[in-house]
């Protein structure tokens, strides 16, 4: 989405130019402007429980007869035009209560029961056999 959101801008009011072109093609630290110095390695947001979130990535939950969409981002996640920080606050807004994010989009198991995931393997290894 951002690319297609960056050629529509490119488009309608020009690309790039060439300056900064060259300076974004050349070594990083000459793009970044400071020598010797290296940015800190970014990672992907992941859950308690390691289950990695790239970027991109789509969440789903149907809560009260709506299917709710949330999308990851570098530094957060986005939801009905709106970016917050963590899936807790998202869960919040959609629900009106507090709710733990992992666990209301699926990501975390309740105590004593194995996550959708492992319940959905679970039910293929017993069609299997």
């Amino acid at each position: 989405m951002r690319v297609l959101a960056y050629r529509f801008q490119a488009a309608a009011l020009g690309g790039l130019d060439r300056a900064v072109l060259r300076r974004l093609r050349g070594p990083r630290d000459e793009a970044l402007g400071s020598k010797g110095t290296r940015p800190f390695a970014t990672r992907g947001p992941t859950t308690r429980e390691g289950v990695g979130l790239r970027s991109g990535a789509l969440l789903v939950r149907e809560w009260k007869g709506r299917r709710e969409r949330v999308m990851v981002l570098d530094d957060g996640f986005a939801w009905n035009g709106g970016v917050y920080r963590s899936l807790s606050q998202v869960a919040k807004a959609i629900t009106g209560t507090n709710w733990n994010g992992h666990r209301f989009f699926g990501l975390k198991a309740v105590r004593g029961e194995p996550s959708n995931v492992r319940r959905s393997a679970q039910a293929a290894g017993k069609i299997l056999r």
